[in-house]
């Protein structure tokens, strides 16, 4: 049976892309945890995503292993410890742009049909790279919900959503950080290699200490080509965002081109597949 892992995926980008600009979560497709599973996921995105940060390009890079230390009978509720690298970089030099977060900690999760409700805490270290650096044990709960996915040819609405609480920022120190994403797209045409889908997306951040870049609202639609093929997905495409900041208030306006890609794996060999 087929089942989404991009929940999965999802959830260990959230805790790298709470403390980004903005990002379109990439997506993986495979089977779910099993109780000897030993999973994998890495993904990396690239865009201009900030209009508010005009003209700044910045990629962000994530991967993790994990293993399924218990899971209930039916595989609705895992435990899963794991180990994960982040790396974000800009071609503006912001700090908070910029940073590289070694991870090690353990994700309880109650899987749906759609989606997946998860808690967890890690010990992160995290160095902006260009003035600071520390360590600390973060706590975080997060959620992801989809529907219709592209690679069903039966699929004409595919959309996702998701969020998350945290301190999820050691630099930050005691920030409570909650973000949350919106998407929705509309199948315009099925090609050979690729999908093309018309989408319309919404981002929305706040925290506790007041922070620029942590307070903001960025909204827009575009067109994405999405070309799902085994366990790897990746989508192409081009946006209209707006972008406004309150903390001190500001809007901005651009056109963002973005790219993402993503896959998985499982050490034990178990198939990936759909």
């Amino acid at each position: 049976m087929k089942r989404n892992l991009f929940m999965i995926v999802a959830l260990s980008a959230m805790a790298v892309v709470s403390r980004a600009q903005q990002s379109a979560v990439p997506a993986v497709e495979a089977t779910v945890l099993s109780p000897i599973a030993l999973p994998g996921q890495a993904w990396s995105a690239l865009g201009n995503m900030s209009p508010i940060e005009q003209n700044d390009v910045y990629s962000q890079s994530y991967c993790e292993q994990s293993a399924t230390l218990w899971a209930t009978s039916s595989g609705a509720i895992t435990a899963t410890p794991y180990a994960s690298l982040g790396l974000m970089l800009d071609t503006s030099g912001h700090s908070w742009n910029n940073s590289i977060e070694p991870s090690a900690g353990v994700k309880f999760n109650r899987l749906f049909g759609k989606g997946i409700v998860s808690v967890g805490t890690a010990y992160t270290y995290q160095d902006r790279l260009h003035n600071m650096r520390s360590g600390a044990l973060i706590f975080y709960a997060q959620d992801w919900f989809g529907w219709q996915p592209v690679s069903e040819k039966a699929s004409r609405f595919p959309g996702n959503s998701w969020s998350i609480v945290g301190n999820v920022s050691p630099v930050e120190h005691g920030n409570l950080i909650a973000q949350g994403f919106f998407s929705q797209g509309v199948v315009a045409k099925r090609l050979e290699a690729a999908t093309l889908v018309v989408f319309a997306q919404a981002t929305l951040s706040r925290d506790v200490q007041g922070l620029d870049w942590e307070n903001k609202a960025i909204y827009g639609g575009g067109v994405k080509a999405v070309m799902p093929s085994g366990p790897v997905y990746s989508e192409l495409g081009m946006a209209y965002l707006s972008e406004r900041r309150l903390a001190p208030a500001r809007t901005a306006g651009q056109v963002a081109v973005f790219m993402n890609v993503s896959f998985g794996w499982d050490l034990l060999r178990r198939k990936l597949g759909r």
